[in-house]
């Protein structure tokens, strides 16, 4: 079965109780990953990757500012008030994969899988055109690794429970994982 886009829900919070639904005024977005990759012939012919991880960034390019939302006041206050420092910017961000589009949940309960972890929101800039009040941030994890569980959500409100061993450890997220293969040519 091929999930539509809308199956896959980010949310935000500052406080781990009130969450924002991420994507409302925006046809697009993603994660980029950032792979950290280095690729290298040796003298016999081998081609050898080093895997060193991710830098994983949300770029929410379309946010805009409304009062109702439970992100709002803190973005506010970190935009208005130029804050840099972690207890102002930390937040958790909850990335949820639903049997079905989030906008559903309007009128019945889904479920799927979810990761929960500690991010650094930073906007990017403020103000934009007469259409809002723009807030566009980047959200990028702090590296303390990823909480595997699952999720139920109503009216858009998600539930996480926690999985058993599932997740990132932070020090798997660190640790280059190398792979060799036999190719004779380089990689382009």
């Amino acid at each position: 079965m091929k999930l539509p886009r809308a199956a896959f829900a980010q949310f935000l919070s500052f406080d781990d109780e009130n969450w924002t639904l991420l994507g409302k005024d925006t046809d697009s977005m993603s994660t980029s990953m950032n792979p950290d990759i280095e690729t290298k012939q040796n003298v016999i012919g081998e081609t050898t990757t080093d895997h060193k991880g991710f830098n994983p960034e949300l770029a929410v390019d379309t946010y805009a500012a409304r009062t109702e939302d439970a992100i709002y006041e803190n973005l506010l206050d970190i935009t208005m008030n130029r804050r840099s420092d972690d207890e102002h910017t930390t937040a958790t961000l909850m990335e949820c994969v639903l049997d079905e589009a989030v906008n559903l949940s309007d009128n019945k309960t889904l479920t799927g899988k979810a990761w929960k972890e500690k991010v650094t929101v930073v906007p990017q800039e403020y103000g934009g055109d007469n259409a809002a009040f723009g807030i566009p941030f980047n959200v990028t994890p702090k590296g303390g690794g990823r909480e595997e569980g699952t999720v139920s959500v109503t009216k858009r409100v998600p539930t996480f429970t926690p999985g058993t061993g599932g997740g990132t450890s932070p020090a798997a997220l660190s640790e280059p994982a190398q792979t060799k293969s036999t190719s004779k040519s380089n990689l382009s």
